[in-house]
């Protein structure tokens, strides 16, 4: 059987690989991922797209695309002038994929790839999965066959795009074999906390944690996810905090720099509370779960999006909202504290907040993609 080659771009991987679970489920497309190589500029940490996408044997070619960073460092510059060889990079691998679709999950890779497809003709479906419209989108839905988004009222939407309310999709979750492995650490009779800054990690969450980690591994276990980024060495500071703790402590901190996909579930399944980031993904996938979470927002995410993610969930009464710039070990510890003496009533609430998840995201893009190919 000859299958349709289909092209997926982009930097938001939980979605791309929620819908490659469906589209792979059909048997008729062959699957082509674009997408970065390392996870931030000069680091050479690689990205969880890539070792995720390699790992599945999917074919997956690298495009170093520039990005237009919302701060200035020192590779601001040497990013803007990747742009116009990302763009010929773009042409090339196309011409050779020859596919039928491009199915783009917004950020800077799929803006040279998106505008390479409408000059080469090839259809284009786009996904947003924030509660406000990238930039990227924002100039790929004047190419696209449809825009679609996760939310209802996305910011910068505007009445002449082709848009589509889909949801966000979510991966097909399901506990592991490798489940108690995973979570049984430690004290048993203590409740689970999830700490997680994304996939890249988050170093004021991490150093904010360090402060008051025997405060909190004397009342809870904690999975702790640092981050693929190395540049603040912050896995190596953490396991030197760890080993300084008394050794009944130190079993109940688990430290991990980059937790598999497949593993998510579990590991949100098994816990009491969720600490971390608002980037879209988490806070969806929190929400799928029907979990209690404290959010502290990324201040400088685009258009404020994190805190609007955020604050979804916590106008529910399931989770809190801790800004950046308040932040304290001391706060964070008392929030903690907070939620878990009253965790009957937040557990109510996020079971509340997750029924009014659209949970069918995935399989409605995987149906278009058929439909835009026939």
């Amino acid at each position: 059987m000859i299958k349709a080659n289909i092209v997926i771009c982009g930097g938001h991987l939980s979605p791309a690989m929620a819908t490659v679970e469906r589209l792979q489920k059909r048997k008729t497309y062959k699957i082509h991922y674009i997408g970065r190589k390392y996870a931030l500029e000069g680091d050479k940490a690689y990205s969880l797209e890539y070792k995720t996408i390699r790992k599945l044997r999917i074919p997956f070619y690298v495009l170093n695309s520039g990005r237009l960073q919302r701060f200035f460092s020192r590779y601001t510059f040497i990013s803007l002038l990747k742009f116009p060889f990302s763009v010929v990079w773009a042409f090339m691998i196309l011409r050779k994929i020859r596919p039928k679709i491009i199915l783009s999950f917004g950020s800077y890779v799929a803006l040279p790839v998106g505008l390479i497809g409408w000059l080469l003709h090839i259809p284009i479906i786009s996904h947003e999965q924030t509660h406000v419209l990238g930039l990227t989108n924002r100039i790929l839905s004047k190419f696209s066959k449809v825009l679609c988004l996760s939310w209802h009222g996305t910011k910068y939407v505007t009445a002449d795009m082709n848009t589509v309310v889909t949801g966000i999709p979510l991966r097909n979750f399901k506990l592991s074999s490798e489940r108690s492995e995973l979570i049984n650490f430690g004290d048993t009779k203590l409740p689970l906390v999830y700490i997680t800054g994304g996939s890249l990690g988050s170093h004021v969450l991490n150093d904010t944690v360090g402060e008051i980690l025997p405060d909190l591994t004397s009342s809870y276990r904690l999975i702790h996810q640092t981050g693929t980024s190395d540049r603040e060495k912050d896995l190596s500071k953490l396991l030197c905090l760890k080993n300084s703790l008394p050794q009944k402590l130190q079993r109940n901190y688990k430290l991990i720099r980059q937790i598999v996909p497949s593993q998510t579930f579990d590991i949100l399944n098994s816990s009491s509370l969720v600490v971390g980031r608002a980037g879209a993904n988490t806070v969806a996938e929190v929400q799928y779960a029907g979990k209690p979470a404290i959010f502290i927002p990324l201040p400088w995410s685009a258009d404020n999006e994190q805190e609007i993610n955020a604050k979804s969930l916590a106008d529910y009464g399931s989770a809190i909202l801790i800004k950046q710039s308040q932040l304290t070990g001391g706060l964070l510890l008392e929030k903690i504290r907070e939620v878990m003496a009253n965790i009957e009533n937040y557990n109510k609430e996020a079971q509340s907040a997750k029924r009014q998840l659209k949970t069918d995201a995935a399989e409605k893009l995987a149906k278009m993609v058929d439909a835009y190919i026939k």
